[in-house]
């Protein structure tokens, strides 16, 4: 074979599948004392995922009704021998509604354990654009244990007792009769019960039996739909056929995905925050991250950070990436765990699910707040010096004057720098000032 052929042979180059990069969704967070964030909370596939779960939970719930649950739902009400009072439910979330409410209620609960919290549910699984806390993350917890609690108790709707013919015969003189009777739970339709209702009460258009897995002895392994609706494909039950994930099974999944939650990014903006904010207090806070500091501290003994000339001690703030300002505020700092308890102090988003485990900062900070943040990491810990061996100083001193004024007592003697010589022109004022004094004595 010719080199020609074995190269059309060959087969064609696959390549690789790039993964799809996360797009950044960074949420406004404004905290406790005034200062603003934004935030980018990696909850993993709750707004994405269980969001879509949880919306086929609902709709398929609402969408099973009377056949498909094996009752005959709103149908009945008014209906011969229907007790007086009785409410009749069509679809299965009106009867898983109705269900959990009215237990709750019995426990003397006044607030809607159903309704509320799904909704609350649903709110949080829908928030792209807001924040998980952790409070919302304590309500669902305490929703997870509340549905738990219903499973293979007397609550369990696999365990609600239905009294169901065990045997039918026929009466003397025509029609038929219940012999005996039996205990089933789960579902009240079984074949017996059918058979009752076509034979003895002589219904037309009998609705037949249920699965018979839908029924059985007491804390059994049958399924029925509500007991499939709470509990399928959870820690307490098995997938199941009319509904593959129930409400428990995904308020577990909520609660493993919360656990894992971290901020893959957050940037603390003081220049949006406005007013009203303690600096000081965010100065110290700031200095007191050593990482920061760190940062700071070579910033200070870079050239770059400096002016020319005569002004070669000056802080230049802003006018490129090589300034002080600049530099900072484009700064991503890759953070522990460690850090990331400085950077939630900060923000004050303690509240904020993910806050103890931060992957990267960004800071945008203002030009009096970094001065104060300069005092604090160089000069109250004695560092004057300037690249070149002067002292600096910035333009928020007022010149070296302000520097003398505010700090005399910690700058090293050799760095104090040397008075300046009057001109004869301010003698001669101040000599003819203590004339003036003398003469008028």
């Amino acid at each position: 074979m010719s080199w020609t052929s074995q190269l059309w042979k060959r087969e064609p180059i696959l390549k690789a599948k790039k993964k799809p990069v996360k797009k950044k969704q960074l949420v406004r967070f404004k905290g406790p004392d005034g200062v603003i964030s934004f935030i980018d909370q990696d909850v993993g596939e709750i707004h994405s995922k269980l969001k879509a779960d949880f919306a086929k939970w609902t709709d398929t719930c609402k969408g099973l009704s009377n056949e498909d649950i094996g009752v005959v739902g709103s149908a009945a009400t008014g209906s011969k021998g229907t007790p007086k009072g009785k409410k009749y439910f069509d679809t299965l979330y009106e009867h898983l509604d109705n269900h959990v409410t009215s237990v709750a209620s019995r426990k003397g609960q006044e607030k809607r354990l159903f309704k509320e919290q799904l909704a609350d549910f649903e709110r949080i699984l829908g928030g792209e654009d807001g924040l998980i806390t952790e409070e919302d993350a304590e309500d669902m917890k305490e929703f997870t244990e509340k549905i738990r609690g219903f499973a293979g108790g007397k609550n369990d709707p696999k365990n609600i007792p239905f009294t169901v013919p065990a045997s039918i015969s026929a009466k003397e003189g025509g029609g038929f009769e219940v012999d005996e009777k039996t205990v089933v739970y789960g579902h009240y339709r079984t074949p017996k019960y059918v058979e009752m209702r076509t034979k003895v009460k002589e219904s037309e258009n009998e609705m037949g039996a249920v699965p018979s897995s839908w029924y059985g002895a007491e804390n059994g392994n049958q399924t029925p739909p509500m007991h499939q609706a709470m509990f399928a494909n959870s820690s307490v039950s098995k997938k199941g056929t009319l509904i593959t994930t129930g409400l428990l099974g995904l308020l577990e999944t909520f609660d493993k995905q919360i656990e894992g939650a971290v901020i893959d990014e957050v940037i603390i903006d003081f220049a949006t925050s406005g007013g009203g904010i303690n600096m000081e207090k965010k100065a110290q806070q700031l200095a007191d991250w050593k990482l920061f500091a760190n940062y700071v501290r070579r910033i200070m003994k870079s050239t770059g950070t400096y002016g020319t000339g005569n002004a070669s001690n000056k802080v230049i703030y802003s006018g490129g990436p090589s300034r002080i300002l600049d530099n900072i505020n484009a700064k991503a700092f890759n953070v522990n765990r460690l850090s990331s308890k400085f950077i939630t102090a900060i923000g004050g988003f303690q509240d904020i699910v993910g806050h103890e485990n931060i992957k990267q900062f960004r800071i945008k900070i203002t030009r009096p707040l970094l001065f104060r943040v300069i005092n604090k990491v160089m000069r109250e810990r004695g560092d004057f010096e300037a690249p070149d061996g002067r002292l600096f100083y910035t333009p928020d001193d007022g010149g070296v004057k302000g520097v003398l004024r505010n700090w005399s007592n910690k700058i090293p003697e050799k760095l104090k720098p040397k008075p300046v010589k009057k001109s004869w022109v301010a003698s001669l004022w101040s000599w003819l000032n203590d004339m003036g004094r003398y003469i008028k004595k």
